[in-house]
């Protein structure tokens, strides 16, 4: 029943969800939620995806003919089929246990008390409930405009002229800016920092992951 309540909770009470992870956690319900909504959206992404896959293939100026129609089996087998829902879940779930590893480490850095994995891990995987609603919501939005250029983030909001800041903007999900609120929040009671030091870990560390994300995006484009 509490693991139910924090499942709710993690929307509106973020806080006494937190608290009651750092008493007695348990992962297994949020994971198990991540893991149907991720699964969910990549079922629902899936008919967008291969497509696209088919797409650059064909529109892949370095290929000769034979060689594109010789890849085209593949990128129209079962195999690649399954293989591309797969790797749109598999990341979506891992995350969580690999963050929730790296702000166990935390008190190594930047001092406080040590907090058990399994812990921080239940913790971790509430926030992500969050971010895999946004994921899925993301995905209806792609479906709705058939397209995979337009999702939940801040291009919706803001234009750029700029390859870079267009790049740049489209890798800031908007989900993701409230699970950095939540982190905040997260380390803020599981490590006692002050709540300015705890936003100022989580959001800088957020930044200089999506300017590099952003970066390989901006390649791509050109690339491409």
């Amino acid at each position: 029943m509490t693991d139910i309540r924090n499942a709710l909770d993690i929307f509106y009470r973020p806080g006494r969800v937190f608290i009651r992870n750092k008493e007695k956690g348990n992962w297994i319900l949020p994971l198990l939620i991540i893991l149907i909504i991720s699964i969910l959206s990549a079922c629902l992404l899936l008919p967008l995806l291969i497509p696209d896959h088919i797409d650059k293939l064909l529109s892949n100026p370095n290929l000769s003919q034979e060689e594109k129609e010789a890849s085209l089996g593949y990128f129209q087998s079962s195999f690649h089929h399954f293989s591309t829902f797969l790797s749109t879940f598999f990341f979506k779930v891992v995350y969580y246990p690999f963050l929730a590893l790296i702000l166990t480490l935390l008190p190594l850095v930047f001092g406080g008390k040590p907090v058990k994995y399994t812990a921080v891990l239940s913790a971790v995987a509430y926030t992500g409930i969050v971010n895999s609603l946004g994921f899925l919501l993301d995905t209806i939005l792609k479906l709705q405009h058939n397209s995979l250029d337009i999702g939940l983030n801040l291009s919706l909001v803001l234009n750029s002229s700029n390859l870079y800041i267009s790049s740049l903007l489209k890798s800031v999900n908007i989900f993701g800016l409230w699970q950095v609120f939540l982190l905040s929040l997260l380390i803020y009671i599981f490590y006692n920092y002050s709540k300015l030091k705890s936003f100022l870990i989580i959001f800088n560390s957020y930044l200089i992951i999506k300017i590099i994300s952003g970066y390989f995006n901006y390649l791509k484009l050109i690339i491409d």
